[in-house]
């Protein structure tokens, strides 16, 4: 009796993660066939205004002629932001030393998703640890708001003891978008650096 109602919250358990990933691509794109070579129109990218780590008001125009590699995380991020930020500081090393050309037409950015605690100064010193050049975004919650609602970015404050000490949910997903802002591909969490400079090689090459 123990075994098979453990075996049927399993099935059910399963089916709710497909379910969960099936909605989740709905929201993202507008058919399949957009997830990874950018066909179609994809329901991501669009406008927003935030101030960069030194303290510039920036919006998607300050990109424009320049691909940017997007990443939404927070400064507090205890390994996924980390970890998703070294990986696309690799690939653009990786770029940089064979294909220089590519490089240079690439912005990393980092936007926060946590802006109550990642003020200009704390994305400042955060950027510094990744690639040269990265720009770090911060602003307003109703900014960082509308900026994460404009790529279809989820994120939550997770329940904490400490008011102050809180994690933050969110999707993990880096984002290439082209001069004129537009989606390009997105490089789900846990994409090797080599496997990103590749990809962005072929496109841009």
């Amino acid at each position: 009796m123990d075994k098979t109602f453990n075996r049927l919250l399993l099935v059910l358990g399963f089916g709710l993660m497909v379910a969960i990933g099936g909605a989740a691509g709905l929201y993202l794109f507008k058919n399949d066939s957009q997830g990874t070579s950018g066909s179609g129109t994809a329901l991501i990218g669009g406008p927003f205004e935030l101030t960069s780590h030194e303290g510039q008001r920036m919006t998607q125009e300050d990109f424009k002629g320049k691909y940017m590699l997007i990443y939404f995380g927070y400064t507090y991020c205890p390994d996924v932001c980390p970890t998703s930020l070294a990986l696309m500081s690799q690939a653009l090393d990786n770029l940089e030393k064979t294909d220089p050309a590519i490089a240079e037409q690439i912005t990393p950015v980092f936007i926060t998703v946590d802006p109550e605690r990642d003020q200009v100064e704390e994305v400042a010193a955060y950027v510094s640890h990744f690639y040269p050049g990265m720009v770090g975004l911060t602003g307003s919650p109703e900014d960082v708001r509308a900026a994460a609602k404009s790529y279809r970015v989820f994120y939550q404050k997770a329940e904490s003891s400490e008011a102050s000490d809180y994690l933050v949910d969110h999707s993990s997903i880096t984002y290439l978008m082209g001069p004129d802002g537009t989606y390009v591909q997105h490089f789900a969490h846990g994409t090797q650096a080599d496997a990103i400079a590749s990809k962005i090689r072929e496109l841009l090459g």
